[in-house]
């Protein structure tokens, strides 16, 4: 059986590469192939820079020259509804259901009898629910014949929405793992790699986010400075934030370093928005990663520092939280709305032993090892089984059968001969 499925993205980045390659291979032995659509060459919220190669899946461009930003609504549902009018796609998946390009991709998708999968990373908690706007998104959401969410919090929600839980398979949240490992291993056997990157030689705490409010960062460099009070100064970690935002947000990070003592400040650093293996360096020489976000429905910063075997500090607010991080194991979460909680986290993970840390690194690494693309592909081939797409004789586990957070991270993925999954160091008791 040939067919073709159609896959749209705004823009695509690193980590949507990484995913549709592993995605294109999977098909094509189901007898499948991939087009996968990027709305716009460029977009603002996330300067991707990508050098564009041969790739396993046909790469169309709707905007090629222009900015996501600028581009009208009207303007993407009638592209994406001449796309697929012109490549009659089998399966349709779209990112989200709120953007034009997806509701005109489940319009064509309904109209024409073809399966319509939806990819989606939303989580109840990421916003207040108001009832009548939730029975306007379920009308919408629940057109959908099966869909590839994060983790348990993503599928419950959905469920809610009218995506009945067999129809729901786990893996979107992925980034490719072993080039994080990889390129964290080069960096670290790279003595001269510090110096070259100004990367600190004192141990740092790292955060790896765009410069916005919903990152809570002021907050973060209050407790950090707070943390400095308590363990004082000799003892005290860096704390590097990598990234950059609008220019408000960059000035809010500014002035909440200026308002700290002089001497906190100066072990601040901020490096900018970094990618590739300048991001993975920094990841490689850092001692451990903080998150606290008040809203990030996953956070793949956390699957590539978990990758590079760092200890994580993270919000309960996080998406990614609810299968990355496991207290005492893999690192802690804290309340991003309590500073005296954020404060605590930071001086704890300072106070443990070395050989502790380490354990929860690479307990880290071991669970990210499941969070690959072949997590993503594997994820995909489940959703459009349960809708009753047929497909070939798979080689490999499905992850669906597994319904709570605590024993799916532990289940082991096979595809093909590789198996993936973590060896986990437990606390003694």
């Amino acid at each position: 059986m040939s067919f073709r499925l159609a896959i749209a993205f705004t823009n695509f980045g690193p980590y949507h590469l990484a995913r549709l390659r592993a995605l294109a291979s999977a098909l094509a032995q189901q007898g499948g192939e991939l087009v996968a659509h990027e709305v716009a060459g460029d977009e603002r919220k996330y300067p991707w820079r990508i050098e564009r190669c041969f790739e396993p899946f046909r790469w169309i461009t709707l905007f090629p020259d222009r900015v996501l930003e600028t581009l009208a609504a009207g303007q993407c549902r009638a592209a994406m509804r001449e796309a697929l009018k012109r490549d009659q796609p089998d399966v349709v998946a779209t990112c989200g259901y709120s953007r034009p390009e997806s509701q005109a991709a489940l319009h064509w998708a309904k109209r024409h009898g073809k399966l319509a999968l939806l990819m989606s990373e939303s989580q109840e908690l990421d916003h207040p629910r108001i009832a009548w706007k939730e029975w306007l998104k379920r009308q919408w959401v629940s057109r959908y014949d099966c869909a590839l969410v994060g983790g348990p919090p993503h599928r419950d929600y959905l469920v809610k929405l009218g995506i009945p839980t067999e129809r729901i398979a786990l893996g979107y949240n992925v980034v490719d793992h072993w080039d994080f490992l990889q390129g964290a291993q080069e960096a670290r056997a790279d003595r001269s790699s510090r110096e070259r990157l100004g990367i600190p030689h004192r141990p740092y705490f790292l955060c790896v986010s765009r410069f916005a409010a919903d990152k809570n960062l002021v907050t973060l460099i209050r407790c950090y400075a707070a943390y400095w009070d308590v363990v004082g100064s000799n003892r005290a970690w860096d704390l590097v934030l990598c990234g950059s935002g609008d220019p408000e947000g960059e000035a809010q990070v500014r002035r909440a370093r200026e308002a700290v003592a002089s001497e906190v400040a100066n072990r601040i650093h901020l490096p900018g928005f970094v990618q590739g293996r300048i991001l993975q360096a920094w990841y490689a020489h850092a001692s451990a990663f903080v998150l606290a976000s008040t809203l990030e429905p996953w956070g793949l910063v956390v699957n590539e520092a978990a990758a590079c075997g760092l200890p994580l500090l993270v919000s309960n607010r996080v998406g990614a939280a609810s299968v990355l991080v496991r207290p005492d194991v893999t690192g802690r979460l804290f309340d991003p709305y309590d500073d005296a909680e954020l404060t605590h986290s930071l001086v704890w993970l300072t106070h443990q032993e070395e050989s502790f840390r380490s354990r929860l690194g690479r307990n880290a690494a071991a669970l990210a090892s499941q969070w690959g693309p072949e997590r993503f592909a594997q994820g995909f081939l489940e959703a459009m089984a349960s809708a009753g797409f047929p497909t070939r004789d798979r080689d490999w586990t499905p992850s669906r059968v597994v319904s709570d957070s605590e024993s799916f991270i532990q289940t082991p993925i096979r595809i093909g001969s590789t198996i993936f999954g973590p060896s986990i160091q437990e606390p003694s008791a």
